[in-house]
């Protein structure tokens, strides 16, 4: 039965969604949406590691099918994670790696670009998803985001708030990208704020994201920035 979709994990409620036949098992999908927007039908999606190994670069593919069962399009983005890993590569190089630790929940955008889609034309979605397992990989204090609030604008909801970087080298270009959830974690849309500048080793660096119009009752904020090797 139906329920407001403020307490829904999958919007449209109605919508047949299924895991790729042989895809992996390390991450569960927790909530989906699919949101008309200017520039074409977007995917939503909020995953948790409830495996038992770390997953690192995670890609995330969908299939999208019409109510016939005939396919519109497949899909690819990555996913946005919290946590950082350490791991050297055979050739002797320490690169850092974003990933999602064991009970994390990481989540995408999938912006289609196909403005002749929309959501009453889907009846089924399929998804896969690949990682690296990086073993020996450690986990590292690097970037976090703190102080986050919402503030209301013109334009809908912005976020606003402040990155530390905890690693012991300068990162450079750093952004924070915003999910807004309803009750019960399912992301409604996207948002996020870059600079070109660079955050030394223990700095910070506020931010204020674009606004986006939806009601949320929560969020959650992914930072990200390049690293030097």
């Amino acid at each position: 039965m139906p329920v407001d979709d403020n307490d829904a994990l999958i919007v449209p409620q109605c919508l047949d969604v299924q895991l790729e036949q042989g895809g992996a098992g390390t991450l569960t999908l927790h909530a989906l949406t699919l949101r008309d927007e200017p520039d074409g039908l977007a995917v939503y999606a909020a995953f948790e590691n409830d495996g038992n190994v770390v997953a690192c670069d995670v890609e995330f593919k969908v299939w999208l099918y019409d109510k016939t069962g005939q396919q519109l399009g497949m899909f690819v983005s990555g996913l946005y994670t919290s946590h950082f890993y350490n791991y050297t590569t055979s050739d002797g190089t320490n690169l850092v790696a974003a990933c999602a630790s064991i009970g994390d929940v990481t989540m995408t955008r999938v912006g289609t670009m196909a403005t002749d889609i929309a959501v009453a034309d889907i009846g089924q979605v399929v998804y896969y998803y690949a990682y690296f397992d990086l073993p020996g990989a450690t986990l590292i204090d690097a970037l976090k985001v703190s102080q986050t609030n919402s503030q209301t604008t013109d334009g809908g909801v912005a976020y606003t708030g402040t990155m530390i970087n905890d690693l012991s080298t300068t990162v450079s270009d750093p952004s924070v990208t915003v999910f807004p959830l309803n009750r019960v974690g399912r992301p409604l849309g996207i948002v996020s704020a870059s600079d070109t500048s660079q955050v030394p080793a223990g700095g910070s660096w506020n931010f204020q994201t674009s606004a986006v119009n939806v009601s949320a009752a929560d969020f959650a904020a992914f930072p990200s920035a390049s690293f030097s090797n």
